[in-house]
């Protein structure tokens, strides 16, 4: 059997359509991404780190942390 015998032009419109079904594949792809990167900076919460907690220390101690003098 033979294939089917289309004239040149269908097979031109075929890949017309194919491409632009790519072309707006591609569009709605970048489109969820601004979406979703959009909605990530509105609900986005500073992180904080905590403040180390320090200990209360006498006078005349040197603070946690601080090298020890000689």
């Amino acid at each position: 059997m033979k294939e089917e015998q289309r004239p040149r032009g269908a097979e031109r419109e075929e890949r017309r359509v194919f491409a632009w079904g790519i072309v707006a594949a591609v569009i709605a792809l970048l489109g969820a991404l601004a979406y979703f990167h959009v909605l990530q900076k509105r609900f986005e919460v500073p992180v904080e780190l905590p403040a180390t907690p320090t200990a209360p220390t006498a006078p005349g101690e040197p603070a946690p942390g601080t090298p020890r003098g000689r």
